[in-house]
């Protein structure tokens, strides 16, 4: 799906709910449609902040047949990288109005983005990155370095990951 598709399948899913519902898009989809990213993504990968799951996996399978995507189109399996998300993430949201009723959607910030693309590491993650890491500024980088310390105190091997790559950037001093 590309940006407008994107947009077009999430107004689509907003007509199908009647309760509101706070999702942050994350991955592919947020770099598409907040990052500017320009390709495109087989799915939306969301972390559900508020809404009755059931009635949205009911709106998400009514959105998937009538639109001919794939069953999972819109998922919160990423929902096991949350934890990498540093106690003041909200702080860093950012919203974008799509002109939806019922979901309000969000966006990491620069850093949470790069840290899961980080960890994550496959090869759309590194070109992710490539836009991301250019328009982080001196204070953004500094919250990538306290992610690292914060998924050090329960996955030492994705810590490690953001620090080597942090310190291929030169942003890592011992």
């Amino acid at each position: 799906m590309d940006r407008n598709e994107l947009i077009q399948a999430l107004r689509d899913l907003d007509s199908q709910v009647t309760s509101p519902f706070d999702l942050i898009v994350i991955g592919g989809a947020a770099m598409i449609l907040h990052f500017a990213a320009p390709r495109a993504t087989r799915d939306i990968d969301a972390l559900v902040l508020q809404g009755d799951i059931a009635e949205l996996r009911r709106a998400i399978q009514f959105v998937a047949h009538a639109r001919g995507l794939p069953e999972n189109w819109l998922s919160d399996a990423a929902k096991g990288f949350a934890g990498i998300l540093p106690s003041d993430f909200q702080t860093r949201l950012s919203s974008f109005d799509f002109g939806l009723k019922h979901l309000r959607i969000y966006f990491l910030g620069r850093p949470e983005q790069a840290a899961m693309k980080i960890i994550a590491l496959r090869e759309q993650d590194l070109e992710d990155l490539e836009i991301l890491l250019p328009q982080m500024s001196e204070s953004e980088k500094q919250v990538l370095i306290q992610i690292a310390h914060h998924v050090a105190r329960f996955r030492q091997d994705w810590a490690q990951k953001l620090q080597y790559f942090m310190q291929e950037q030169g942003w890592w001093s011992d």
